[in-house]
């Protein structure tokens, strides 16, 4: 019997590790950075005047130089030190002044992460540097830092988590109640103070609300986004975190030109966003109708760019398919047909058709396109035009605030006057501006909606001198369309649709619509042949 193979003696390979070594920190050469953080919403205690009194203080206290102060003012403790602007520069290994001490009055100036805690106090370690955190007594130098640090970041973030709770309750009561709680508000609003002082509430930016309108004509016209936005650029409308920024001007008193805007531009995106967002139909700015057919007309030009075709037709958007009202597609075919002698010419033929394929045959455009041009005139010629005017609601609420701060200017010069003439000619003018503030607040809430203004034009006149391209846009901006389908039996369905609110814009034409329809029927009411429709002889 052979002996037992001796077994091999298992070796162990001890894993060393990769954390930087800890470097003692010593006095000789000591400097201090003092660092104050101020965030958004601040109370006294945190004040940048009392975190730099406090952090020189000590600093004078122990005989240390200090290198310098760095504040870094309006920022979240949630960020990172080492991506704040001013505090940055320093946390690396060339700083701009060499230092050994980091002071803070606070922990939480610093940080309020515990991750972040532990990352920078590894960092100071490292280099053998240190920190101090005057209020909480803590020295990192110190072998009980690490875990004060630890605890008291802990209760930093709770804090933090804490007053982001209470921020979001309070935004959502005020939110509740219809007020403004100091957040960015959407372009065409703007936010106006309730009377004694009862808070805040957003009414309408009339100059804003100008600016929507006139993109709103443009984009029913048929204009692209990137046309809209040279129009904004060339006009010099400012953008809407801009207006925002000159709204807080306006609030605070002070001169608008000294404003810093933040250079802010228009473009295609941010500008379909602004008009496609719902808050413009909910404070009543657009009419629902009015941004549908903004949507309709946006997207119809997307349409074409995708297709390879932005160059639109003489009826493009105006035919619609009778049965889905989709926008019928336009069509050019070639056919290539040989004479008896020989010879070969080239045919180009003209179709619309229903975008889905499914609703018909495609129909010859030099067929449905006179239809529609003799109906429309057999229908509207001696009809009056009535332009579309879009009225915004209001409570009055701007008026009021305006005259309110009027008044509150006018009567703090009354202890300014130098005669009683001069007090008596201001408070004369102050009673002026109370009975017009009276006035307004007697006044009911104003709903706003659609009014079709009358002019003294009939739609043949209207249409005499105009383009085929002006014509068409003209009735895409009223709502215009020719809604059209052929049978596979070969016989029509065709008629005008009336544009939104047409009993108000033509109540002539009431007694001719049927029911609760909004489409007058011509197929019974046109003459092919008095149209000039003839099909050619090589068709």
């Amino acid at each position: 019997m052979s002996a037992p193979a001796p077994r091999k003696k298992r070796r162990y390979k001890l894993q060393a590790s990769k954390r930087p070594e800890v470097v003692p920190f010593t006095p000789e050469g000591d400097a201090a950075l003092c660092y104050v953080r101020q965030s958004f919403f601040t109370d006294e205690s945190t004040s940048k005047e009392v975190q730099t009194d406090t952090t020189h203080r000590w600093t004078n206290a122990y005989g240390i130089p200090i290198v310098d102060t760095v504040e870094d003012l309006h920022v979240s403790g949630d960020l990172e030190p080492y991506k704040r602007s001013g505090l940055k520069a320093w946390l690396s290994d060339a700083p701009p002044k060499p230092w050994k001490t980091l002071v803070v009055s606070k922990l939480d100036r610093l940080v309020r992460n515990v991750m972040d805690a532990l990352t920078l106090l590894e960092w100071l370690r490292a280099r053998g540097k240190r920190l101090i955190c005057i209020a909480e007594g803590i020295d990192s130098s110190n072998s009980m830092s690490e875990f004060l640090i630890t605890l008291i970041a802990a209760f930093a973030r709770m804090e933090r988590e804490r007053m982001k709770e209470r921020f979001r309750s309070a935004k959502a009561k005020l939110k509740e109640e219809g007020r403004w709680g100091g957040e960015g508000h959407h372009y065409g609003t703007m936010p106006v103070e309730l009377p004694g002082g009862a808070g805040w509430i957003l009414g309408l930016d009339p100059y804003a609300v100008r600016i929507l309108h006139s993109l709103s004509k443009l984009a029913r016209e048929g204009k692209g986004l990137s046309e809209m936005c040279t129009w904004l650029k060339e006009n010099k409308v400012l953008a809407p975190r801009d207006r925002q920024l000159q709204l807080g001007a306006e609030r605070r008193g002070e001169d608008l030109a000294t404003i810093e805007y933040k250079g802010h531009e228009w473009n295609p995106s941010v500008l379909r966003r602004l008009l496609t967002h719902p808050v413009l139909v909910e404070y009543g700015i657009f009419e629902p109708a009015e941004q549908a057919q903004i949507i309709a007309r946006l997207d119809e030009k997307s349409v074409r760019k995708v297709r390879g075709s932005n160059q639109p037709y003489e009826f493009s958007g105006v035919l619609v398919c009778a049965q889905c009202f989709e926008p019928l597609w336009h069509r050019i075919a070639h056919h290539d047909r040989k004479r008896k002698d020989g010879t070969s010419v080239v045919y180009e033929y003209n179709y619309w058709r229903c975008p889905s394929r499914k609703h018909g045959p495609a129909m010859r455009a030099e067929e449905i396109e006179p239809l529609a041009t003799q109906a429309f005139y057999k229908i509207f010629a001696l009809v009056p035009v009535r332009e579309r005017v879009v009225l915004p609601p209001t409570n009055h609420a701007n008026e009021i605030a305006k005259l309110e701060r009027e008044y509150g200017k006018l009567m703090s010069s009354v202890a300014r006057a130098t005669s009683a003439q001069e007090r008596r000619r201001i408070q004369d003018d102050g009673e002026k501006i109370l009975a017009d503030l009276d006035a307004l607040r007697e006044q009911p809430i104003d709903p706003g909606g659609v009014q079709w203004v009358p002019t003294d034009r009939t739609w043949q006149q209207e249409l005499a001198g105009m383009t085929p391209e002006d014509r068409r846009l003209k009735w895409l901006e009223l709502g215009f369309s020719f809604a059209i389908q052929k049978r596979p039996d070969g016989t029509w369905k065709a008629g005008w649709q009336l544009p939104e609110g047409w009993r108000e814009a033509m109540p002539e034409l009431a007694e001719q619509v049927t029911g609760t329809g909004e489409t007058l029927e011509i197929t019974d009411l046109l003459d092919r042949k008095a149209a000039g429709i003839t099909r050619p002889e090589h068709d």
